[in-house]
């Protein structure tokens, strides 16, 4: 399937994928109910020796009821990093409590000494995400948290499979929850799981799952469009024709947007809340089964960028390869490389751009104060992330090696 190398447009989707999108399209008695969501959960509960797995329409979702059923309520505060998505203190203010911020690392994950330095006596719960997919310091954080009675729910959106000292991360808190975004680690286009060993966490997930509805059939079958649509548009990204039939499928409603206008807002987003679809729990099994390619495949991308051109940035010097989800990097003129891997018909990745992301969320109404997490700050406005994604080609991969290169010559000082 021909497509450009661009890092956010459905990176996991292959010709196979489509084929079974539109299978699962021509089937609309199996959209909302059928054994998938249960095969889907059982997957999860062998992949990770868990408990109990509880899947929801998406992540935010999955979260949300997370926080509901460790019984955080209104006056609570939950600890969670700067440098990350507005999905996550939505969550937790849908929850009633209020997000505190932690500054993140050179790691891009939480900072330990700051996360101490946050907690009170109102502090219930530490939200741990494994940014790109690089582990959070596990062994401090649990630590910390046993200290001080708290809850640690690790926030797997970028990660599947990934491994902090031989453990599954996902598997090293009280819960760990998964995104199926259509930009995440594997897909179905929305999506989000929650695992647990504490049984009674998991029992009261069970009694908010049971009390959800479906989602309405039309949404399913948008979400089932997804693949094709961006297979059509793959061959034209290229041309300001690909573009512009990408912009109209989404306006006209054919496509949805990862993050509605509303949830920039902090408000409930109008047409989440729901059961995990039974169409779309089967399209994420279908990725699921190549998961172990798809972490081997990330790894061979970024052991190549790690050798030839990770040497060139400040930030982190990556030791260990992993299986990012993207691969960052801290550089200093981040949008005149935008617009010259755009000149090179290459679409590298600014993820995240803004301390609480994306542009135009209200910081002072998800609570984050401007200054409070420095480096968050500085790093939102340098980050520039490069594709990993398993459907890249080797001559791909060559490709953006060489206008990292070619870059690098024509302004070296």
């Amino acid at each position: 399937m021909i497509r450009p190398i661009a890092i956010g447009l459905s990176p996991n989707t292959t010709f196979l994928d489509v084929l079974f999108s539109i299978r699962l399209l021509i089937q609309p008695w199996i959209y909302q109910k059928g054994n998938y969501i249960k095969k889907l959960e059982d997957w999860f509960l062998r992949y990770f020796h868990a408990d109990v797995a509880v899947s929801f329409d998406s992540a935010r979702i999955a979260l949300f009821y997370t926080l509901k059923s460790l019984g955080i309520k209104e006056g609570d505060e939950v600890l969670l990093q700067a440098f990350t998505c507005v999905a996550v203190p939505n969550a937790i203010m849908w929850a009633k409590a209020k997000p505190v911020y932690v500054d993140i690392a050179n790691s891009y994950t939480i900072d330990t000494k700051d996360l101490e330095k946050k907690i009170t006596s109102s502090t219930k719960a530490i939200i741990v995400q494994h940014t790109f997919g690089i582990p959070a310091e596990m062994d401090q954080i649990v630590g910390i948290a046993k200290k001080h009675n708290l809850f640690v729910i690790e926030d797997c959106a970028h990660t599947i499979g990934g491994m902090y000292k031989e453990q599954k991360l996902g598997s090293l808190g009280d819960v760990g929850i998964f995104s199926f975004g259509r930009d995440k680690a594997f897909s179905s286009v929305f999506g989000g799981i929650v695992i647990t060993s504490r049984k009674n966490i998991g029992k009261q997930l069970k009694v908010f799952q049971g009390n959800l509805s479906h989602p309405s059939i039309l949404w399913i079958a948008q979400q089932l469009f997804h693949p094709v649509a961006l297979s059509l548009v793959f061959p034209l990204y290229n041309l300001f024709l690909g573009k512009m039939f990408l912009l109209s499928l989404q306006l006209f409603g054919m496509l949805s947007l990862p993050l509605e206008t509303e949830e920039k807002q902090g408000k409930f987003p109008h047409n989440l809340g729901k059961k995990m679809p039974n169409a779309l729990a089967a399209l994420a099994l279908f990725q699921l089964k190549r998961i172990s390619q798809f972490n081997a495949r990330r790894k061979e991308i970024a052991s190549e960028y790690v050798q030839k051109i990770n040497v060139l940035y400040s930030g982190t010097l990556y030791k260990n390869i992993i299986p990012f989800l993207r691969f960052p990097l801290v550089v200093e003129k981040r949008e005149e490389m935008l617009n010259f891997f755009r000149s090179k018909k290459i679409y590298v990745g600014k993820w995240y751009s803004e301390v609480v992301d994306p542009k135009g969320v209200d910081l002072k109404q998800v609570f984050y104060k401007t200054g409070s997490c420095p480096n968050a700050e500085y790093i939102a406005k340098h980050i520039l992330n490069v594709p990993t994604y398993p459907t890249m080609t080797d001559s791909d991969v060559k490709n953006v090696i060489n206008v990292f290169q070619k870059y690098d010559q024509d302004h070296r000082n």
